[in-house]
């Protein structure tokens, strides 16, 4: 474990476990009920285990979590199960999924195959919860430095070394790419690609740190 990541574990906890709360007063069953996370990870699950625990946890990614290894695809870690698809076709038949739950996922989908995902999740899903943060933070999340996503793209690429993620990483080059996947979307963006679902804002002081869109049937 990085000391960057000993350092903001305690914030992401934090806010993943209100994030968690507030699912489960959307669905207050959830802990009797399956869910697909699109682009998740372990330790997300691993964070929120107080607060919800789905009988059944998929978690379709196009690459595998660093924490399962060649030998785990497939198999189950606990009451997870990890799956690898090619990230444009989610491996399921139509509504064959109760709950799907996709966090920090689509600012890193390129703009044009955005719209592309969200009829993905509509068409697998009965339920939806997706969540982003939000471009209005004055904070970068991904890169943890003030107003780098406010400037323009060249002077951005140009600081992200230098950020906190930047320093503690080896690879310059993996810097870059970082930043090129990374484009935050505003609140109409974002509610422009699911305009079924209920938009909600999680604040931090006051100020929407990021975005849930919320499609219960």
């Amino acid at each position: 474990m990085s000391g960057l990541f000993k350092i903001v574990s305690p914030f992401m906890k934090r806010f993943r476990i209100s994030r968690a709360r507030r699912i489960k007063r959307v669905f207050p069953d959830i802990n009797n009920r399956s869910i697909a996370d699109v682009g998740g990870s372990l330790h997300f699950w691993r964070f929120v285990k107080s607060e919800m625990r789905p009988k059944q946890v998929t978690i379709y990614n196009i690459a595998l979590d660093g924490e399962f290894d060649a030998a785990n695809i497939g198999q189950e870690a606990g009451n997870i199960q990890t799956t690898v698809y090619d990230g444009k076709r989610i491996p399921v038949d139509d509504k064959q999924i109760d709950i799907l739950l996709c966090n920090s996922v689509i600012e890193h989908v390129p703009p044009r195959e955005r719209s592309g995902l969200a009829r993905e999740i509509s068409r697998v899903a009965r339920n939806y919860i997706i969540q982003t943060p939000a471009k209005e933070f004055p904070v970068e999340l991904h890169f943890l430095m003030p107003f780098l996503h406010w400037l323009p793209r060249p002077v951005g690429r140009a600081l992200a070394k230098f950020t906190p993620f930047g320093l503690t990483q080896r690879d310059a080059a993996l810097v870059q790419q970082y930043f090129d996947g990374t484009n935050l979307l505003t609140a109409r963006e974002f509610r422009s690609l699911f305009p079924e679902g209920q938009l909600v804002i999680e604040r931090f002081l006051f100020i929407p740190k990021s975005y849930m869109i919320i499609n219960k049937t």
